[in-house]
């Protein structure tokens, strides 16, 4: 019983470790929750710890629910489990009732919780901090922060077989997961399309823990959210904010989703999309493959496989030999020579340069 419920939710030993705890807890207790203060105190506690685990309520409640019946196929023939089937109805609703009930006033709790920490985080990023350091009391204020900007997949439909969590709103698991990861002081302000998300840098550690979060965000289809991350200073999160949204609109528009990037990862792609004169140099340089659909697509495949004309040729469909050809034209016409490296780097930052106005293009029409 309890590790189908590991299985089905990929939880943790410490998560598994609970949820045993909490069968016990309703096999001891189950026909003692209506009359003994004890049994309830211990289900009450194993359900909280639960919640700060991030386990569900259906998933608690299957627990419970399966506990009992196992105390009903083991009790002997003349137990009152047994011979009463009102007293098995008493004790699952009892045993239920107790749950929903934790996990009501939890709920109350965090909801309460959630629009103290969006009320902060917005203060912050309008760069009112004095203010929110004047009225702040249960959330604590950092020096630094790690500012992620979040664009969040579109919920779908749940599959047979995927967990209901799973296919929940993200922007909805998205606070729990990220105070279960981060502590109470981890701050979100999030939408139906995109999160602001704002960690202490002292309680991510590294830029794999902010991964595996983004990670533990993907939809029941599979698909993870789109994010770029960047420390700043507490009084220079507003600036460093505006830099961050930007980077994620440039790596969103080029295809790069599905992933964590640091900002100094997809630093060059950021600043190759700024307005500039070394932006519309680098502009022109792929014109001579305007009426070439097939060349530019051989050498935003040839770039993406990571200048591996083999596997540039099995994404393509074709022989590597048509990949040479393909590519000696494409240097033939722009005017490079294909043994400069320069001349490839070149021509792959107008490919970024192209790539990026074109679907903003797109989407502005």
């Amino acid at each position: 019983m309890v590790d189908s419920a590991v299985t089905a939710h990929s939880a943790s030993g410490e998560v598994r470790e609970q949820l045993l705890v909490l069968a016990s807890r309703s096999f001891a207790s189950a026909s003692r929750l209506s009359d003994d203060a004890e049994a309830v105190a211990d289900l009450e506690r194993a359900a909280t710890t639960c919640i700060r685990l991030g386990v569900d309520l259906d998933t608690t409640l299957s627990i419970v629910i399966g506990a009992i019946e196992l105390v009903v196929d083991a009790a002997p023939a003349t137990s009152p489990l047994t011979v009463d089937s009102g007293q098995v109805l008493r004790a699952v609703r009892v045993a239920t009732g107790i749950v929903a009930r934790v996990y009501g006033r939890a709920g109350r709790a965090a909801h309460d919780s959630i629009g103290a920490a969006k009320e902060v985080a917005a203060a912050l990023l309008r760069g009112d901090s004095s203010k929110v350091l004047g009225q702040c009391n249960q959330i604590g204020i950092a020096d630094v922060y790690a500012i992620l900007a979040v664009h969040l997949p579109s919920r779908r439909g749940r599959p047979h077989g995927v967990p209901r969590s799973t296919t929940e709103p993200i922007a909805a698991r998205l606070y729990s997961e990220l105070r279960r990861r981060f502590g109470p002081n981890a701050l979100a302000l999030s939408g139906e399309t995109g999160a602001t998300i704002l960690v202490p840098d002292t309680a991510f550690g590294e830029f794999a823990a902010l991964t595996a979060f983004i990670e533990d965000l993907r939809t029941a289809d599979g698909h993870i959210p789109t994010g770029v991350v960047m420390c700043a200073p507490t009084c220079e999160l507003p600036a460093v904010a505006e830099q961050v949204y930007a980077a994620l609109d440039v790596v969103t528009r080029l295809g790069m989703t599905g992933r964590l990037h640091r900002f100094s990862d997809i630093a060059v792609e950021y600043q190759l999309t700024r307005p500039g004169p070394g932006r519309d140099a680098l502009s022109t340089l792929l014109d001579p493959l305007e009426d070439h659909p097939d060349l530019l697509e051989t050498l935003r495949t040839y770039v993406k496989s990571g200048l591996d004309r083999r596997r540039t040729a099995r994404r393509l469909h074709l022989h590597p030999n048509s990949v040479d050809h393909r590519l000696k034209r494409i240097f033939r016409l722009t005017g490079f020579d294909i043994a400069d490296p320069t001349a490839l780097w070149n021509l792959r930052s107008a490919l970024v340069i192209r790539d990026h106005h074109t679907e903003y293009t797109a989407i502005r029409a």
